[in-house]
């Protein structure tokens, strides 16, 4: 069967988090087609895709190929059929991809042409008094996760995908979409927030987690936990957990938001340890080689409005230099051999896809670790950027500091 993937912001993350994760549980798939927005792939194992979704933070939604159709006539005439077979009230959605790189008025054209076709089937006989359109964002052109969440479309109404290439029509129906309300509630409704310090959003945290590619029950460590967030997102992918913090006051507040966590979730709060420590004396309560993989994000440095001199970034760099040093060469002592670390590091954007990175890479590197690129070589695409040094980026269009997000193997 052919299932579309729908991508998150950084189609880049997503597809490398979502190899991982395929690859771990030995699902045979096929890469078909692959855009910023989508990736399709032919898979010849069952699944479920319920419980896939849950542990993958990039996908937004998977939707099932229906078929492929020479035109747009025949693709609305099975619109329609499926629309007529729904039985009771139909609540119907839809979202349009143009597949190809097309310039944006042919895209938004075609659109609305969808959109009017769309309200003809609303006032035809088929649609007359008992269907209810979902109609998707004007600027997008698709359904966001959080409506499609909130109709249950994929429960109790359907949402289409009309995907263009060419002249040719794809249509699938969204299977199963992304729970954004338990990533907002582990987000905004956890007991401890800071909203001074540079948070970590959950679902970077889960694909950061993933992509340390160690199988359920294996130990994770986060030696600069903060609030907790990469803990939590290993606790709910089935991973123990080991956290510490130098600042007292996180350490508490992260047991807090785990043990809010473990008693919403029921987990099983026994394999949660989190103590204060620096990161030179990390290894007086963590023993050697005991660690099956570090996901971390340490301080990003200063926040700014506007960008910074480069001789700011340099210092800001140098001091940050120390800190992962040290934290590299100690972490060498507690990680499995071949075990992966997995980090963000600060990344000043000079200028649209054009950034400063930290230069201290080389040197932890020469500590006995190597780089891995997140993607397999055929996945690597305009669509799928990655950097020269096999770095995903992780920003905002209005971001000044973007995370970089770097997988190390321990040597």
């Amino acid at each position: 069967m052919k299932y579309v993937f729908h991508l998150g912001r950084i189609s880049a993350l997503s597809v490398a988090e979502l190899q991982t994760m395929l690859k771990k549980f030995k699902i045979k798939y096929s890469v078909k087609f692959l855009s910023k927005q989508l990736l399709t792939l032919d898979i010849e194992d069952d699944i479920n895709f319920k419980d896939f979704l849950v542990q993958i933070g990039g996908i937004k939604k998977i939707s099932e190929v229906i078929g492929t159709y020479p035109n747009q006539e025949t693709a609305f005439e099975k619109i329609i059929s499926i629309i007529e077979e729904m039985p009771g009230k139909k609540t119907v959605g839809y979202s349009f991809y143009s597949t190809e790189d097309s310039d944006e008025r042919k895209a938004k054209k075609m659109f609305e042409v969808i959109r009017k076709k769309f309200i003809d089937i609303k006032k035809s006989q088929v649609g007359k008094s008992n269907v209810r359109l979902i109609f998707p964002d004007n600027e997008t052109m698709e359904l966001n996760s959080a409506s499609i969440y909130k109709n249950k479309l994929t429960i109790r109404g359907i949402e289409l995908n009309i995907m263009t290439s060419g002249e040719k029509f794809v249509l699938s129906k969204t299977i199963v979409v992304q729970d954004v309300e338990s990533y907002s509630n582990r987000d905004y409704g956890r007991p401890k927030r800071d909203s001074h310090i540079g948070m970590i959003p959950p679902k970077l945290a889960q694909i950061m987690v993933n992509l340390a590619d160690i199988e359920k029950g294996k130990t994770v460590l986060d030696p600069f936990c903060g609030i907790g967030t990469i803990l939590q997102e290993a606790l709910l992918n089935d991973y123990k957990v080991i956290g510490s913090d130098a600042n007292k006051n996180q350490v508490e507040n992260s047991k807090e938001n785990l043990k809010w966590l473990s008693g919403k979730y029921i987990l099983d709060y026994p394999d949660i340890k989190i103590f204060q420590s620096d990161i030179k004396n990390i290894t007086r309560k963590v023993h050697p080689n005991s660690i099956d993989a570090i996901v971390t994000e340490s301080t990003l440095g200063p926040v700014y409005k506007k960008l910074p001199t480069i001789k700011e970034m340099k210092k800001n760099f140098d001091q940050l230099e120390k800190l992962y040093l040290r934290f590299f060469q100690t972490a060498k002592t507690i990680l499995r051999n071949k075990a992966n670390l997995v980090v963000t590091l600060p990344a000043y954007k000079l200028k649209p896809n054009q950034y400063m990175f930290a230069p201290f890479v080389d040197k932890l590197e020469k500590i006995g670790y190597s780089v891995t690129c997140p993607l397999d070589e055929g996945l690597i695409t305009k669509h799928t950027k990655i950097t020269s040094r096999n770095s995903i980026i992780y920003d905002r269009v209005d971001q000044i500091v973007a995370r970089e997000v770097i997988i190390f193997k321990n040597k």
